[in-house]
């Protein structure tokens, strides 16, 4: 009950800002509103047939090759909508631009989404950003995405549960087996908040799911039961993603 309360004061809040400060669409610019509706209706949401572990959208629901040949450490994972467009721009705002007010809106899509699956989940954290680019940036983006989606929800925020052990490289342009040796080990989880629980980590994009996959890694050595990973956006290619060749995705 007092975290719904907050959840409305939390709304309050942004709607009070909006009011001084009249925000523009984070998608295309409109005055009026931090999310038209326009951007809204644009949207390519990734839906079924989809792979049941990764999320990866497929022609039928099976596991997706790259799946079959290694399985994630996450439990599942899945994700609102292709990162392109509105998405792309909106997150894109939230993440470099310091819209900050995007978190609140775009969660409502995350909540969608979290109700459609029926996952069970103990509490929620967001990927943790080290400590030198949160000093240069001043928030991490993913927590302004997971505070109001665990409020809206009723299940406990934990940010502190994973921590950045290192500064890792951007992951723009890396190829896969880059991305994954790049955050390999770059996390540590709290046991005393992970023991015995179902975590869902929350994230901004997924490309190859490796920043995910190095969480639930920390999590489960930490004595996590599930790791479940939920992200607004995802990177989708025309043909299966290349272990060799660089993705640029953001």
């Amino acid at each position: 009950m007092a975290k719904r309360l907050s959840y409305r004061f939390y709304q309050v809040f942004w709607s009070a800002l909006d009011w001084l400060f009249p925000p523009k669409c984070g998608g295309c610019g409109k005055t009026g509103t931090r999310w038209c509706d326009s951007c809204q209706a644009s949207v390519q949401k990734i839906e079924p047939p989809l792979c049941p572990l990764c999320g990866q959208k497929l022609t039928r629901a099976e596991l997706c090759k790259r799946c079959q040949k290694a399985v994630p450490r996450y439990t599942a994972l899945r994700s609102w909508a292709v990162f392109d467009g509105p998405v792309r721009n909106a997150l894109h705002q939230l993440k470099y631009q310091r819209n900050v007010g995007l978190g609140d809106v775009l969660a409502h899509s995350l909540v969608e989404l979290f109700q459609s699956v029926k996952w069970e989940i103990d509490l929620i954290a967001p990927v943790p950003l080290g400590l030198a680019r949160l000093a240069e940036r001043g928030y991490n983006q993913s927590s302004l995405l997971a505070r109001p989606f665990s409020l809206a929800l009723n299940v406990p925020y934990r940010p502190q549960i994973l921590i950045r052990t290192r500064e890792t490289r951007s992951q723009v342009g890396l190829t896969a087996v880059e991305r994954r040796l790049n955050v390999s080990g770059a996390f540590i989880a709290h046991s005393n908040w992970a023991v015995g629980r179902s975590v869902l980590v929350v994230d901004d994009v997924t490309t190859s799911g490796s920043t995910l996959e190095a969480c639930a890694d920390a999590l489960f050595t930490a004595g996590a039961r599930q790791v479940y990973g939920l992200t607004l956006a995802r990177a989708v290619f025309k043909s299966p993603l290349l272990t060799d060749q660089p993705i640029q995705d953001s």
